[in-house]
């Protein structure tokens, strides 16, 4: 008899063992409602957009902060262009327009706060359990439903900026001065290279801070604990 009891507790305890395994997550994210988890994702969300912004939508934000890592500077250009003036002792424009680039990026913090802010409670999760994983699985889903309607929000603030921060001025001498020495066409949309550039940046500060939030607890509050949970 106690023979028969001492197998079936071994039993019960290694059935229970494997059930408390969950090898699929089912039973953790069967812990939080949808609810829940799509708080814990806007929370995320909102906190990495505020991480990002104070790096980088501030003086020396995208073109000193990280070394540099954000800078705008017309990569593309380097080869033909720049290299074109700068032969020509006029290479000084080319670093105007750099600079003139990044703060004009740099001053958008309140319009891009509030645009990010807005695409954030707009967006709609069509796999919850999907996001509960990953370094920054939260900041992806985000991006590739939102991107194009970030563009489309920061045209009007960027287009009213580069006449404000010279960009515009600053990229027809450049134009002019370049034709002078060069019959090699330039073709690039100066707007949607600034604002691309822009939002580049953002998301890759946005990854950053949703890593630091799974990872540490120091940058996780109530509203997305449970990211910080061993899923």
């Amino acid at each position: 008899m106690k023979k028969i009891n001492i197998c079936f507790i071994l039993l019960f305890a290694a059935l229970a063992f494997t059930a408390c395994q969950d090898d699929t997550n089912t039973y953790v994210s069967q812990l939080f409602t949808n609810v829940q988890k799509e708080s814990a994702y806007r929370a995320c969300l909102e906190a990495s957009v505020d991480s990002a912004v104070n790096h980088l939508c501030n003086v020396d934000g995208f073109y000193m902060y990280n070394d540099a890592a954000y800078r705008i500077d017309y990569a593309s250009l380097q080869n033909s262009v720049f290299d074109t003036l700068s032969n020509h002792q006029l290479g000084y424009l080319c670093d105007s327009l750099v600079l003139f680039t990044n703060r004009l990026a740099e001053s958008c913090n309140s319009k891009v706060s509030s645009s990010f802010k807005s695409a954030i409670k707009s967006l709609t999760y069509t796999d919850y359990d999907a996001l509960l994983e990953g370094d920054d699985a939260i900041t992806n889903y985000f991006e590739l439903h939102k991107r194009r309607a970030l563009e489309d929000s920061l045209k009007s603030p960027v287009a009213i900026r580069m006449n404000l921060y010279n960009v515009n001025d600053t990229w027809a001498s450049i134009m002019h001065s370049y034709n002078q020495y060069s019959q090699t066409p330039v073709n690039i949309d100066l707007q949607g290279y600034i604002i691309d550039k822009m939002l580049d940046g953002l998301f890759q500060e946005m990854r950053i801070e949703e890593y630091n939030i799974r990872t540490d607890s120091t940058h996780r509050n109530s509203a997305d604990s449970l990211l910080g949970l061993p899923f």
